[in-house]
């Protein structure tokens, strides 16, 4: 079987010719309950919301994206501090500082992240 490597001739979508920029995801890459790392910051998406925060953990800078996240509460992977991802507040430890988080402007099917 030969298999040809060759993309075919199809024009891309709107969303898809648009080069997004370091703080900009398509929404379609986070699903409900999941996180998607943009630059140093997670977005996550709790049930069609998104909220995003700092990437890493206040307690021992583990990877937020990479945790489990329950409605609006993230649970990091490396010592299972709980956070908010909408506020940020601390609610469980070992962290006891609380998360920064950055608004999330929603533009057709593109996501921005804006500090504050």
């Amino acid at each position: 079987m030969q298999i040809n490597s060759q993309q075919a001739n199809v024009a891309p979508s709107p969303t898809e010719a648009v080069a997004l920029k370091d703080n900009e995801f398509r929404i379609d890459a986070v699903p409900s309950g999941s996180a998607l790392l943009v630059g140093d910051v997670a977005v996550f998406n709790v049930t069609g919301s998104f909220c995003a925060t700092q990437a890493k953990c206040t307690h021992k800078q583990g990877p937020l994206n990479e945790g489990k996240l329950d409605g609006s509460t993230v649970t990091c992977p490396w010592h299972g501090s709980q956070f908010n991802v909408c506020s940020g507040a601390v609610l469980r430890g070992p962290a006891v500082d609380p998360l920064k988080t950055c608004r999330v402007v929603v533009e057709g099917e593109i996501g921005r992240v804006e500090s504050v």
